[in-house]
């Protein structure tokens, strides 16, 4: 898409330790700098910056890569937003042809640029005679000017094709917009109608700003009250969450994330002072906006309605929590309050104050079905017991676990073996976050690993040819690199060695971005780890030459039937490693 020269070029004026830096504060430690890392919860630092090569790696996660990696990583952007970053830190210009310009022109960019222009088109209505209700509908839920104009709240006029019109005159049809979410087709199939009609708008945005969709409320008595986008390309109401694209940054200060369910539950704290916040865009918490929290923090405080509504959507959400490994308390209002209500009359201040008496999951949960349920009556008590244990099964730490199952036993009276043997039936549903265990794998053995790594002599292999790119001219000419399991290394040993042949340096923080493959980076940066450990790069090359290759032909004398094919293997086998013997001495 881009050029290597210039992601090169690029790699060479920035300072990785400077862009990482800005996020996160490092401490020099030797020739490297440390600092807790970003990814994972850890105490003891184990993120290690690495100013020569240029690159980053976590130890305890096993996350790395170059500076174009950490700002994907960590300000979730895409490669030519992270590269497009960097290029303004040096003053270099992006290519704006070929493939990179037709991404522009994909269907999920035009959809973004529509809802753009109609963002904006919301907006300039809002300011004119036609939006006076709709600024005194926001004035009256407390809002201020800057509020309005940071949330970029608009209106639509209530007119069924105002928007169509709109769009009209900018040569976009009706097609593009019913794809847009932004307009309707009538039953007749023939004509279409603005969605958004009469009503107090909310851009919806994506973590990088974006506008993604709408969500709209009624001015009047009309209903439904609330109308929101449909799923679309570039919108899916169960992976976004309203305000996560303000909020991001504080929730890393902060931390922790607070839950709210709508638009001014969110909006109306924010402009008190209570940043760290984001909405549901409805009552069901799903696993995708669980996952997109995740990435900020682990830790979140949900404040939902004091209603039985609330209170239900509070507990729908709490084992989707749990299950993703999210440390959780919830917030309990005074009954008749809202946090938008709440917000509005107590500030900041009263707001701190219930979040800071937030209570710990286990025994909120406990003590609403208590409520609900008489603990006199057995049967009673079983359905707590029943409500109670796939909480509990999803509650990964053993000693935890067994400490709310003590709590339980006391609190109902019940023998606390009995609630253990009811606990060994229940199955906890595995989660569906998608989130890839990103530790340390076995590095082990020959071939590649059911982690998809691959073993270790070819892992080894690759440090040596990083450390000495003669080295991979070796091993290319020595055993050739069809004989390496792992498509993956033998490509980045014969682009090390192609570098070497041209004259050219072999810099890994370039090496990385060289590669589509996700696994790539995350072996070149293990090869690496392993570099340092090898004492004599001679010995190590040799006798991962010999495993590979005698692993190679164990392979084919095991799939091969025709002895006369295996013995021509066995001597092809023997000449390499002869020339070997001969040829590498370190």
């Amino acid at each position: 898409m881009i050029p290597n020269e210039v992601v090169e070029k690029i790699l060479d004026r920035v300072d990785i330790v400077e862009v990482i830096s800005e996020h996160i504060p490092l401490k020099k430690a030797g020739q490297n700098f440390k600092a807790r890392c970003p990814f994972h919860q850890e105490k003891t630092p184990s993120f290690v910056v690495n100013p020569s090569k240029q690159i980053f790696h976590c130890f305890g996660c096993g996350i790395g890569g170059n500076a174009i990696s950490f700002l994907m990583k960590y300000e979730k952007m895409d490669f030519i937003e992270a590269l497009q970053t960097l290029a303004d830190k040096t003053d270099i210009s992006l290519p704006r042809q070929g493939s990179f310009e037709r991404q522009k022109n994909s269907l999920a960019e035009k959809l973004y640029e529509i809802n753009e222009a109609a963002c904006v088109f919301f907006q300039k209505n809002l300011e004119k005679e036609s939006g006076r209700e709709a600024r005194g509908y926001f004035a009256g839920r407390g809002l201020n000017e800057m509020t309005i104009k940071d949330f970029r709240l608009g209106f639509a006029q209530d007119s069924w094709h105002a928007l169509i019109n709109y769009f009209e005159e900018k040569n976009i049809g009706e097609d593009m917009l019913e794809k847009a979410g932004l307009v309707l087709r009538r039953e007749t199939g023939k004509n279409s109608y603005d969605r958004f009609r009469g009503r107090a708008i909310f851009p919806i945005f994506g973590i990088r700003n974006r506008v993604l969709g709408f969500g709209s409320r009624a001015l009047g008595e009309t209903t439904p009250k609330y109308i929101n986008s449909p799923e679309t390309q570039i919108y899916s109401k169960g992976r976004n969450l309203y305000g996560l694209n303000f909020a991001k940054t504080y929730i890393r200060k902060k931390g922790y994330a607070v839950i709210v369910e709508g638009y001014f539950d969110l909006i109306t704290p924010f402009q008190s002072g209570i940043k760290n916040i984001v909405a549901t865009l409805g009552t069901a918490l799903t696993p995708g906006q669980i996952g997109a929290i995740r990435r900020f923090t682990k830790n979140v405080i949900i404040i939902y309605d004091s209603d039985n509504a609330g209170e239900a959507a509070t507990l729908r959400g709490l084992d989707l929590l749990i299950g993703e490994d999210m440390n959780v308390r919830i917030a309990v209002l005074p009954k008749g309050n809202d946090p938008d209500s709440f917000a509005r009359r107590e500030g900041s201040d009263g707001f701190m104050r219930v979040l800071k008496e937030s209570r710990d999951i286990f025994d909120y949960k406990l003590g609403t079905l208590t409520a609900k349920f008489k603990k006199s009556e057995p049967r009673a008590v079983a359905r707590i017991v029943g409500e109670m244990l796939p909480t509990l099964a999803r509650i990964k730490n053993a000693v935890l676990k067994s400490g709310y199952l003590k709590k339980m036993s006391e609190e109902l009276s019940v023998d606390e073996a009995s609630i253990r043997a009811e606990l060994v039936k229940v199955r906890p549903e595995r989660s569906k976050s998608g989130q890839e265990d990103l530790g340390l794998r076995n590095l082990n053995g020959p071939g590649i690993q059911a982690s998809g790594l691959p073993g270790r002599a070819e892992m080894t292999l690759l440090a040596i040819a990083l450390e000495d790119a003669a080295l991979a001219m070796t091993i290319e000419d020595k055993m050739g690199l069809e004989k390496i399991k792992s498509k993956t290394i033998a490509g980045i040993i014969k682009k090390i060695a192609d570098l070497q042949k041209n004259g050219e340096k072999v810099v890994p923080s370039h090496l990385v971005s060289c590669f589509e493959d996700e696994k790539a980076e995350e072996i070149v940066e293990k090869a690496l780890c392993i570099a340092p450990t090898i004492k004599d790069r001679g010995k190590g090359l040799r006798d991962c030459l010999r495993y590979i290759i005698d692993e190679n032909v164990k392979e084919a004398a095991r799939n091969n039937p025709d002895m006369h094919e295996v013995k021509k293997l066995i001597a092809e086998h023997k000449n390499i490693l002869k020339n070997i013997s001969a040829g590498s001495n370190g």
